[in-house]
């Protein structure tokens, strides 16, 4: 079967390319000694690369993505008939067939998992029946397998479950019921419970310096940072209180929630940190931190420290360098780094096709010019 990637909705945000062909491969010539491992790394690599490419990216580098995809299938492949119970090597291998281009037999996997009670799995197929998503719509059976979600003991599952009863969910609309699955969370002490709550308190576009939703909200992020040592709070502090949009900006405790994310293994907490520095116009220490996020294999640090070489921000100007970092961040899933690179693709196009025009009107004018006069 073939298939490109355009129109596939992948769970991983899979860009367009509609010139890229995938072709199931039967015997793959690759066959790891874990194949669960490399099946599990394969996706883990092509939901990146996926990510950062670009619809008019070089044909090489489509080509390159073809042929890990069709390898991240071919292990997923071998790691089902080595653990075909596995459910959660099901959703797995789902997303690699979501690559591949084929969303009905990733669905099937996914279907599979579900009915074995996995719940991540029946939380999907409940978005599945509840949009009429490559399967029949059935709107019911979707809000079954979204209360068994949430009756689950994977907490993960359950907070996913319960947004799905906000507006724009597919369960039936009820935020009391949302917010009480949340609230059951936070009181025993789970992190992510505690984002996804002061997200919708919140309310990013909406909520006001000051305000009462504004106070709760950041409780809970400053909870879940200090707490439960959620990463991804710290990072969310760090960002409002460096932007000072619900928060008044204070650049000092923006640093303060950078490090904690640092010291917890947060890589892209590094580009946070750079932020920082440059939106206070130290365009010298954010160079800095820009490259140590760099070093540690950050892609969006990576994008930025490419930026920062482009326009000799903080650092002298080196084109060479900046393409250098942007392709590691594109390799590495940063959009930026890849919507970097395709700009400065695009104007050496341009450039070219200026210089090629100018030498074609050169050649005609000393043509026209050494043409004898017959009069």
């Amino acid at each position: 079967m073939k298939a490109s990637l355009l129109g596939v909705i992948g769970l991983f945000g899979i860009v367009a390319m509609s010139s890229v062909q995938f072709v199931r491969v039967s015997t793959p010539a690759w066959a790891s000694d874990n194949p669960i491992a490399a099946c599990e790394k394969g996706v883990e690599i092509i939901r990146l690369w996926i990510r950062a490419t670009d619809p008019n990216a070089p044909s090489e580098e489509r080509e390159k993505v073809r042929l890990r995809v069709e390898r991240a299938n071919a292990d997923c492949i071998e790691a089902r008939k080595v653990a075909p119970g596995d459910n959660q090597l099901l959703v797995t291998s789902a997303y690699a067939l979501f690559a591949l281009g084929d969303k009905s037999a990733g669905v099937k996997l996914i279907a599979k998992a579900a009915e074995a009670g996995y719940p991540p799995a029946m939380l999907m197929m409940a978005r599945y029946m509840g949009n009429g998503d490559t399967v029949d719509k059935d709107v019911e059976a979707a809000w079954m397998l979204l209360i068994q979600s949430l009756q689950s003991n994977h907490a993960s599952t359950r907070i996913k479950a319960a947004l799905e009863f906000m507006p724009g969910g597919v369960g039936p609309e009820s935020p009391k019921r949302a917010t009480r699955t949340l609230r059951e969370l936070v009181g025993e002490g789970n992190g992510e419970a505690m984002v996804a709550l002061a997200m919708h308190v919140l309310d990013l576009k909406t909520a006001e310096p000051g305000s009462e939703r504004a106070i709760e909200g950041l409780d809970l992020l400053e909870n879940a940072a200090s707490e439960a040592g959620n990463g991804t709070a710290m990072i969310f502090l760090s960002l409002l209180h460096n932007q000072g949009d619900v928060v008044e900006r204070d650049a000092e405790k923006a640093k303060v929630y950078a490090q904690m994310a640092i010291d917890v293994g947060i890589k892209r907490a590094y580009g946070t940190m750079g932020q920082i520095y440059q939106n206070q116009g130290d365009m010298k220490t954010a160079v800095e931190w820009f490259h140590k996020g760099a070093a540690a294999n950050d892609g969006f640090s990576q994008g930025m420290l490419g930026f920062m070489y482009s326009g000799g921000f903080g650092i002298i100007q080196d084109i060479e360098q900046a393409i250098k970092w942007w392709t590691k961040g594109r390799w590495n899933g940063d959009r930026l780094s890849a919507g970097y690179l395709q700009v400065y693709r695009d104007k050496q196009a341009e450039k070219k096709a200026y210089e090629d025009k100018k030498k074609e009107e050169r050649k005609k004018t000393k043509k026209i010019g050494k043409t004898p006069n017959k009069n």
